[in-house]
């Protein structure tokens, strides 16, 4: 009696069009900057101290940064900042295409943050008449709270995905006690903190300057990662096909899915292949999901494929336990795609529709 199959997606049920990945970064953004300037504007109302306004900062940034990235992380990676983007195109991970517009959508919600906070603040829209004050102490600080951030984040991404949104957030909430920057490694912050009146706001001849700095401390934190991953096997270049083979119906699907979304491209493809119980050498039971990895080295037929992996997996966490173990499997033998932030979406994902 097959009364309760696993399901083998994931609960949003499909990956989300480029449109609608780009509105949810300019609503982070922009939710993000109204946090950060809400909770400046509240301090000054109150009358706080100094310590005690940077302890609203520090708070409000925090908290709301790990909200929206458990919340609308499953839609667009919950990048939230064009440094992230940057540094995940240079892994890979979000195409290069794609990365203006996300950048756009970034500085275009990070700027409607800032005017709705003017708004809910009662404060004049102007922009800052302070003259320039980007000194080399700024550019080292704004590189090193960037270099930093893109630290836990990749950290994260190969250790512990799952405790990323609460990581980063206690990052960010921390830059605003060591650092004396309010834009919290983040390059759409610099450019909504030009767009002001205030006092502590960012001129706009600094933007530039700031924005460097940042993508560079993104990139000197891609380089070491780089350093860092160097694979534990070696393996030869070129592509490898991996063949997922399971007499569970979807269970190879899934794998191969997974695969192609977590290995990097010129390293490895996967593939599913119809397999019987027989085949795998093991006869499926109702509380197991058999899965077999066979590789392929590059230019090889399938004939020559080697056993590489032989798994027995629980099909109420299927997808879950899946995906842990085929990260293992690849990081040892460096093709692992490391992506800054989020989940990686499939091949074909980036279209318009």
């Amino acid at each position: 009696m097959d009364s309760a199959k696993p399901a083998l997606t994931t609960p949003t049920g499909g990956h989300v069009n480029r449109p609608r990945r780009l509105v949810v970064e300019a609503l982070g953004c922009g939710l993000l900057v109204v946090a950060l300037e809400g909770a400046h504007h509240g301090a000054e109302h109150l009358g706080v101290s100094v310590t005690g306004g940077r302890l609203f900062m520090s708070l409000a940034a925090g908290a709301v940064l790990a909200c929206l990235t458990l919340v609308l992380r499953p839609f667009s990676g919950a990048h939230f900042n064009p440094a992230l983007t940057f540094a995940d195109a240079l892994e890979d991970g979000t195409p290069w295409k794609d990365v203006p517009l996300y950048v756009l959508a970034q500085f275009s919600g990070g700027l409607a943050g800032r005017l709705i906070a003017h708004l809910m603040c009662g404060e004049p829209l102007l922009l800052t008449a302070l003259a320039p004050a980007a000194t080399s102490a700024r550019f080292l600080t704004e590189l090193v709270s960037t270099f930093g951030l893109l630290v836990v984040v990749r950290g994260c991404a190969r250790n512990r995905p799952s405790a990323m949104p609460f990581a980063v957030a206690a990052y960010v909430a921390a830059t605003v006690w060591f650092t004396d920057s309010r834009s919290l490694a983040n390059p759409a912050l610099v450019l909504a903190r030009a767009a002001s009146s205030q006092t502590s706001a960012v001129h706009p001849l600094d933007v530039e300057t700031l924005v460097v700095s940042q993508l560079l401390g993104a990139a000197l934190a891609v380089c070491l990662f780089r350093w860092l991953q160097r694979p534990a096997r070696a393996s030869p270049p070129g592509p490898w096909t991996i063949i997922c083979l399971s007499p569970q119906e979807g269970v190879a699907e899934l794998a191969a899915s997974l695969l192609n979304g977590l290995a990097a491209p010129a390293r490895v493809q996967a593939i599913a292949s119809p397999s019987d119980e027989g085949s795998v050498g093991a006869q499926a039971c109702a509380r197991q999901a058999i899965l077999v990895l066979r590789l392929v080295p590059a230019g090889a037929s399938r004939d020559a494929a080697l056993l590489g992996e032989v798994w027995q997996l629980s099909p109420l966490e299927l997808h879950a336990a899946l995906r842990g173990r085929l990260q293992r499997f690849l990081r040892e033998r460096g093709w692992l795609r490391l992506y800054a932030v989020g989940d990686p979406f499939a091949p074909g994902s980036g279209d318009s529709r």
